[in-house]
C-alpha cells in the first residue's frame, strides 16, 4: 500500500483497538459491580425485614426448637435460607436443615460473613454450601435488642442473623459473558482490521490505475481510460479524466466518432439498453441488457419482450405505453440470485408520432440503498416490537406489584402476556422467512408437484377457522395441474393469502381456485371482505405496510405476510397481482411458469373470467 494508505490504516487500527479495549474494560467492570450490588441490596433489605420479627428472647435462652421454627417460617416467606448463629459459632436455627440435625451442624464462627458481621456490623460472602450442596451468596448482620440498662441504643445480642440466596447463575453468567465479550471484541477488531486492509488495498489499486491512466493520457495515449466501477470520489475523478480524454480524441477523429460513436457508447454502457418498437418488441439491445435479464438474444430482427422471461419488464413497458409518458420503477430481478435494478421506459418521439420506446436497466448497487433500507427496517421493526413489549412489561409490573393476589384479573393478565409473546414470536418467524427469501444465494428446492393437491391440502386446514367466522370456504382446483416448484415456498404464499382472506372478511365467501393458463399456473384467492382503497393497492406488498393498522394488529398480523408472498413468487420467476374494490372484496392472483418458459406470453395478457366481481356489501369497508 502507499504511504498515505498505510498511515491511515495504522491510525484506524490504533484508534479502533484503543476504543474496543476501553469499552471492554468498562463493560467487564460494570458487569461485576452490578451483580454484587443487586445481591447485596436484596440481602440487606430482607435482613431489615427479618430483624423486626426475630425471637430475641428465645435466642438469648438458646431455645433451638423455637429459633429453628422461626427460621423455617421466615425462610418459607422469603424463599431464602435463614440462619441464626450465636457469636460463639453455634447454630441455633436454619430454615434448610431439619431440627434434629441443628446440633450436629459445624461451628460457624470461622465463616467469613459471620466474622465480618461481628466485627463491622455486616458481612457477606459467596461460596459453596456443603450443608445443602448449593452455591450461595451469604449476608449477615448482628441482632440488636434492647436489654435492661442498655439505654436507647440497645445491646449487641450474642447472635448473628444470616440469610443465603442461591446465586442464580449470575457469577457464572458474568464470567461467560466476560469471556464472550473479549472474544467478540477480538473478533470485531480482527474483522475490521482485515476489512480495512482489504479496502486499503483496493483503494491503493484504484489510485495506481488512476495514476497510470493519467500518465498515459499525459504522454499522448488518448486511448487510455480509467476503470470506473463505482460512484465515489475516485470514480468521479476517473470520469473527469475519461471525459477529458474523450473530448480530446473527438477533436482528432471527429468523423470516425460521428460514425461509430453511437454503437460504441451503447456497447460500453453499464446499463442494459433496449430499443422497443411501438408494439413493445425488442428491435435492438446491448449485451448488458441480455446479461441482466439472463437470456441469450433470440434470433430474428425483432423479438417479443416476453422472450426475456422477466414479466415485470413487459408490465412496466405496457404501463408506459398506456400512459404515453416515461415510467420509472425500482424492481427485483432473479437471475442466478436476487438483484435490484431501476427500470426506465421512455418514449422516443418522431414528430407527432411515437417512434418507439427506450428501455434501460440500471443496477442499483447495494451501497446506494443499504443505508436507507437499514434505517427503514430498524424503524419498522422497532415500531412493531414496541407495542407487545410495552404490554408485556406493563402487565408483568402489575403482577409484581400485587396483581398476583388479584384472583379476578390474574388469569387475564397472564393470558395477555402470553398473547403478546405469541405475537412477538410470529413477527420474528416472519422476519426470518423474509430474510431467507431476500438472500441473493437463496436456492429453490424444485420438484414436480400437483398444484391443485397442494392447494387443496392447505385449504382443508382453514375449514375450521372459516366455520368459526361464519364464512363459506370454496375450492375450485382440478387435479392434474403440475408444476416444477418449491412446495414449501408456494405453500407459504398461498397460506398467507387464504389466512388474510378469512381474517379480513366479516361475512360471505372465500374462494380459492387453481388454473392452467397457457403454460402458467394461476392460483387465485377471492374474498367478499371490505376491499382496499385504490391508493393503498400499490403499497400492499411493502414490508410492514398496513391499510388498517388497528385491525391488522387485532387479528395478529405482522405486516410481513404479503411481502413474503411477493418474494416467494418472484423467486419462481412469477408475479403477484391484486384487484380490489371497496365494499366488494379483493382478489389476489399468483402466477408462475409450470415447467419452462410460458407459451403465448404472460398470462396477464389473457382475459381472466375465473372470478366474477362480487355484489357490493351494505356499506363500504376497508381491509
Amino acid at each position: 500500500m502507499t504511504s498515505l494508505t498505510s498511515r491511515l490504516y495504522s491510525l484506524i487500527a490504533i484508534l479502533l483497538g484503543a476504543g474496543l479495549l476501553a469499552a471492554g474494560i468498562v463493560l467487564d467492570r460494570d458487569s461485576r459491580l452490578t451483580t454484587i450490588h443487586f445481591l447485596e441490596s436484596d440481602g440487606r433489605h430482607e435482613l431489615a425485614l427479618l430483624r423486626v420479627s426475630a425471637p430475641v428472647a428465645e435466642i438469648r435462652r438458646g431455645n433451638i426448637a423455637a429459633v429453628d421454627a422461626w427460621c423455617d417460617r421466615a425462610g418459607e416467606a422469603l424463599d431464602r435460607r435463614v440462619t441464626v448463629i450465636e457469636s460463639t459459632g453455634r447454630v441455633l436455627g436454619d430454615s434448610r436443615v431439619p431440627l434434629d440435625s441443628i446440633p450436629k451442624m459445624q461451628n460457624h464462627a470461622d465463616r467469613p460473613e459471620v466474622r465480618a458481621a461481628l466485627r463491622t456490623g455486616v458481612g457477606e460472602s459467596t461460596r459453596q454450601s456443603w450443608t445443602i450442596r448449593q452455591k450461595l451468596f451469604y449476608i449477615a448482620e448482628p441482632l440488636e435488642a434492647a436489654t435492661p440498662g442498655a439505654g436507647s441504643r440497645g445491646h449487641l445480642a450474642p447472635a448473628v442473623l444470616r440469610i443465603a440466596m442461591p446465586v442464580p447463575g449470575a457469577y457464572e453468567f458474568g464470567r461467560r459473558w466476560q469471556r464472550h465479550l473479549w472474544i467478540g471484541i477480538a473478533a470485531v477488531f480482527a474483522l475490521v482490521l482485515g476489512g480495512g486492509y482489504v479496502l486499503g488495498r483496493r483503494v491503493d489499486r484504484r489510485l495506481r490505475r488512476l495514476r497510470e491512466s493519467a500518465e498515459a493520457l499525459g504522454s499522448g495515449d488518448l486511448a487510455a481510460r480509467v476503470p470506473v466501477d463505482s460512484h465515489d470520489e475516485l470514480a468521479a475523478l476517473g470520469r473527469i479524466l475519461n471525459s477529458m480524454a474523450e473530448r480530446l480524441a473527438a477533436k482528432l477523429s471527429e468523423l470516425q466518432a460521428e460514425r461509430d460513436g453511437g454503437e460504441a457508447v451503447l456497447a460500453n454502457l453499464s446499463q442494459g439498453i433496449a430499443l422497443l418498437t411501438p408494439d413493445l418488441s425488442v428491435r435492438h439491445a446491448n449485451d448488458r441488457f441480455w446479461e441482466i435479464v439472463g437470456t441469450r438474444r433470440p434470433p430474428g430482427p425483432e423479438v417479443r419482450l416476453a422472450a426475456t422471461r422477466q414479466p415485470v419488464l413487459e408490465e412496466i413497458a405496457a404501463q408506459a405505453r398506456q400512459r404515453g409518458t416515461a415510467v420509472r420503477r425500482d424492481v427485483s430481478l432473479y437471475v442466478g440470485g436476487r438483484g435490484d435494478y431501476e427500470i426506465s421506459v421512455s418514449p422516443i418521439r418522431a414528430g407527432a408520432e411515437s417512434g418507439g420506446w427506450l428501455l434501460s436497466i440500471e443496477d442499483l448497487k447495494p451501497e446506494r440503498t443499504m443505508a436507507k433500507l437499514r434505517r427503514e427496517f430498524v424503524a419498522n421493526v422497532s415500531h412493531e416490537l414496541r407495542t407487545p413489549l410495552t404490554s408485556i412489561r406493563g402487565y408483568a409490573e402489575t403482577l409484581l406489584q400485587g396483581g398476583l393476589d388479584d384472583e379476578e384479573n390474574r388469569s387475564r393478565f397472564v393470558d395477555t402476556i402470553r398473547k403478546q409473546a405469541v405475537r412477538l414470536e410470529s413477527l420474528v418467524e416472519d422476519l426470518l422467512e423474509l430474510a431467507d427469501l431476500e438472500r441473493p444465494d437463496t436456492a429453490l428446492d424444485l420438484k414436480d408437484w400437483d398444484v391443485a393437491e397442494v392447494v387443496r391440502d392447505l385449504a382443508a386446514g382453514f375449514e375450521e377457522l372459516a366455520n368459526r367466522r361464519g364464512l363459506s370456504l370454496e375450492l375450485d382446483a382440478r387435479p392434474g395441474i403440475h408444476a416444477r416448484m418449491d412446495r414449501k415456498r408456494i405453500e407459504v404464499a398461498v397460506h398467507n393469502l387464504i389466512e388474510n382472506a378469512i381474517k379480513y372478511t366479516d361475512s360471505g365467501t372465500v374462494r380459492v381456485a387453481v388454473r392452467d393458463d397457457g403454460g402458467w399456473v394461476l392460483i387465485a384467492v377471492q374474498d367478499t371482505g371490505r376491499g382496499v382503497e385504490p391508493e393503498h393497492v400499490p403499497r400492499l406488498f411493502e414490508r410492514f405496510y398496513r391499510v388498517d393498522r388497528g385491525r391488522a394488529r387485532a387479528e395478529g398480523g405482522t405486516g410481513l405476510g404479503l411481502s413474503i408472498v411477493k418474494h416467494a413468487i418472484e423467486l419462481h420467476r412469477g408475479r403477484v397481482s391484486v384487484e380490489s374494490t371497496p365494499g366488494r372484496g379483493s382478489t389476489f392472483r399468483l402466477e408462475f411458469p409450470r415447467a419452462g418458459p410460458p407459451q403465448g406470453g404472460s398470462p396477464a395478457q389473457a382475459q381472466d373470467t375465473t372470478f366474477p366481481r362480487p355484489a357490493p356489501t351494505d356499506a363500504p369497508q376497508a381491509t
